[in-house]
């Protein structure tokens, strides 16, 4: 089940858990083709507080971390070329090239939301029962780790080791699709 039904976050609390559960996602994509981390940060900010400002107007129905990534995606995509023409260094220019070609090149278009949930479904299938489990709980449920402690009874240590071995595993298995390796960390 999607994480906000078939509607739009249109209340706060649903808003703010978006945001919790996306923000970091959605930078470290930026931050991949951008390089710069305060850059990204600032792309998706800005991001969020227009489709905070204008929730009620957005008529979304459909996989919210495909509408989420490809409003980064098309941002960074601009970011990219406004950078480029105020380029001097070929060797710059060469790097904010191979980033545009790769962002643009990467098209969730081409995959439906049902191939794209199947290809994350999948891998996070294949993980074993407890890392699936704990994964599912972190980066599907919002689950700090500390709740997903309290609910399983384990450690905290447990949990982030699970969580690493998960991360390595996922990693492997979605090489061919970094963004969407990067839609889940």
């Amino acid at each position: 089940m999607p994480l906000f039904g078939n509607k739009y976050p249109q209340d706060d609390d649903r808003f703010d858990r978006m945001y919790k559960l996306y923000f970091p996602k959605l930078v470290r994509f930026s931050q991949t083709y951008i390089l710069n981390r305060e850059d990204a940060e600032n792309i998706v900010q800005d991001i969020f507080l227009k489709l905070y400002n204008n929730r009620s107007l957005i008529p979304y129905d459909g996989n919210i971390n495909a509408f989420l990534f490809t409003i980064v995606k098309n941002k960074s995509i601009d970011i990219l070329r406004k950078l480029k023409s105020s380029m001097v260094s070929n060797l710059d220019i060469e790097v904010v090239n191979q980033n545009l070609f790769s962002l643009q090149k990467f098209d969730e278009n081409n995959f439906s939301l049902d191939e794209i949930e199947k290809i994350i479904n999948d891998a996070v299938s294949s993980l074993p029962e407890r890392c699936q489990m704990i994964f599912r709980m972190s980066k599907m449920e919002g689950l700090s780790y500390k709740q997903i402690s309290d609910k399983l009874g384990i450690s905290t240590n447990t949990i982030e080791g699970q969580m690493n071995i998960a991360l390595k595993k996922l990693r492997v298995i979605l090489k061919n699709y970094l963004p969407l390796y990067l839609m889940i960390i």
